[in-house]
């Protein structure tokens, strides 16, 4: 099985940032303005894609309900991200154990 990490603040990851803004049908917001905060994003979500995803849809949202409709760095400031369960390093579990299958 391959995994994969979390992204490295690079072209890739504004890249991808952009992608997800030309999808975003908010009236009033601004094109551009979320990769120019890349850096502050990868910060905020430790390059986790999901993370990354809800940010920028939980803004998106809440865009929408106060009717600013358009994505912020304030409004970014008041989504809460959870990128807990995401490592930089996670370990590999022991002895090929992936935890599928049989049970104890």
């Amino acid at each position: 099985m391959r995994t994969t990490g979390n992204f490295p603040d690079t072209t890739e990851w504004r890249s991808m940032i952009a992608t997800m803004e030309q999808a975003l049908r908010l009236h009033r917001h601004r094109g551009g303005s979320l990769p120019r905060h890349a850096k502050y994003l990868h910060q905020r979500t430790g390059g986790s894609i999901s993370s990354l995803s809800h940010l920028i849809r939980a803004a998106a949202i809440s865009a929408v309900i106060d009717g600013s409709e358009r994505i912020t760095r304030g409004l970014l400031d008041s989504v809460p991200v959870d990128h807990s369960t995401q490592s930089d390093n996670p370990s590999p579990a022991e002895d090929g154990d992936d935890g599928i299958g049989d049970a104890a």
